[in-house]
């Protein structure tokens, strides 16, 4: 727990500075005269002034600011503040507004690129369901177990996917009721989508991806360690039996072995042969499927910077529409708002990147960076989408907006922003609570 909470603050400080950052340099770029810039509220920690403008580390690591003079407009603020915010053309305070946003997407894309160059890129999981558990399927999901395990789906319901996630949010969004789904071999299957949110929640837990038989961390003293199994390693055949997925891979591994495995191993792309012994009677496996003693891994890609560029693209690209799909579900209802996270969630979920292996950590980062920079542009004053309409107004109008009028989108802004804080935060003390 206390790993946890140590990652999201360093994570959440850190997609803070960044943000911040872009307001400073895009407000300094502009000539605006900045007094403050602040990662944090409440007493400094520490602080450092360089020119006009402090720099602080805050106690309260819950965001932070860039004080830019001059931002109300006022009379009293053109005379100490000529250059000030307000007095700016519009298009160079739409452009502050939105570098914040802009900084936490360009480190999203940095973030993929470095994956990319370093051996840490993933490739998309396919929109292919490798396996199906009757018993979790919801009542009245009829023809879920016809589904192909060795071809793609293409559409749902008409709706085109290319990838799990697409799957994912066409199986949330789409009609309930028999709908097609078609295989990127031409074939059909029809198949029934319940109308119930929980239910196609629960219809989305019953399909499994087809998840690599990749490796990843191996339990010490373990009969996979004592084989000389190592993280990385693809297990491609057990006794023979090709296991193309984890799904085959768990199938065709014995329960209970009497005699040592033979498995076929492709490690850095070379094949060998290796033989795990029985478990020692005392060997207790943690967190990991079974007696051998191994956690599920994960698959990485090989690129050069030209095939880096092109993954963190496809990876923002893909994460966008992701966040955008799920925030459509959010809206029209189709997802019920106790699907929202808050930072205890999100904590947890740092850790669990955390352990796995660091690219899969640094691509949560760059995840959470793109879910920052997306939510902080939405059309809510008080966030910079808001401000960013504000400003956009005022430019087709040709007057600033009224300070009163102004104010109260604000107080009503920050009322929403408040209250979806304080839902998310309250959903993920029910999910500790397990209701």
């Amino acid at each position: 727990m206390i790993l946890a909470v140590l990652l999201l603050l360093l994570v959440t400080d850190v997609l803070i500075l960044v943000h911040e950052l872009g307001h400073l340099i895009a407000a300094k770029w502009a000539g605006m005269p900045v007094t403050s810039f602040s990662v944090g509220f409440g007493p400094a920690l520490f602080h450092f002034r360089i020119g006009e403008t402090r720099y602080q580390l805050a106690l309260i690591p819950l965001g932070g600011f860039v004080r830019i003079m001059g931002m109300q407009g006022t009379e009293e603020d053109r005379r100490l503040w000529p250059n000030g915010f307000a007095f700016q053309r519009v298009h160079r305070r739409m452009i502050v507004v939105v570098a914040g946003v802009a900084a936490n997407a360009a480190l999203a894309l940095v973030i993929y690129a470095i994956l990319g160059s370093t051996g840490g890129a993933t490739p998309p999981t396919p929109a292919r369901v490798s396996a199906v558990f009757e018993e979790e399927l919801p009542a009245g999901a009829t023809g879920w177990l016809s589904m192909r395990s060795d071809v793609d789906v293409t559409q749902v319901a008409g709706r085109s996917v290319s990838d799990w996630g697409d799957f994912a949010m066409a199986l949330l969004s789409v009609d309930a009721g028999p709908q097609p789904l078609v295989f990127a071999n031409g074939d059909t299957l029809r198949v029934v989508i319940p109308d119930l949110e929980g239910e196609r929640i629960q219809l989305l837990g019953s399909l499994l991806p087809p998840l690599p038989p990749v490796l990843g961390t191996v339990q010490a003293g373990s009969p996979a360690e004592r084989a000389g199994l190592v993280t990385g390693d693809r297990i491609v055949a057990v006794e023979g039996t090709p296991t193309p997925t984890f799904f085959a891979w768990l199938g065709a591994m014995p329960s209970s072995p009497t005699s040592p495995v033979s498995l076929r191993v492709l490690r850095n792309g070379v094949g060998m042969d290796v033989h795990v012994p029985q478990p020692d009677p005392d060997f207790a496996p943690v967190g990991s499927f079974g007696w051998l003693g191994a956690h599920l891994g994960t698959e990485f890609l090989d690129q050069d910077v030209s095939g880096a560029i092109a993954y963190s693209a496809a990876e923002v690209g893909r994460h966008t529409r992701l966040i955008t799909e799920s925030g459509k579900l959010l809206v029209t209802g189709a997802v019920g708002l106790r699907e929202v996270s808050g930072p205890v969630e999100i904590a947890r979920m740092s850790e669990r990147a955390y352990r796995m292996n660091w690219p899969q950590f640094f691509a949560f980062v760059a995840f959470l960076s793109l879910n920052l920079a997306i939510l902080n542009f939405l059309p809510i004053p008080v966030l910079d989408g808001g401000h960013f309409l504000l400003l956009a107004i005022e430019g087709v109008i040709r007057r600033p907006l009224h300070p009163t009028l102004v104010r109260y989108t604000h107080i009503a802004g920050a009322t929403v922003v408040v209250f979806f804080m304080s839902f998310a935060f309250l959903n993920d003390v029910l999910k500790l609570l397990g209701r």
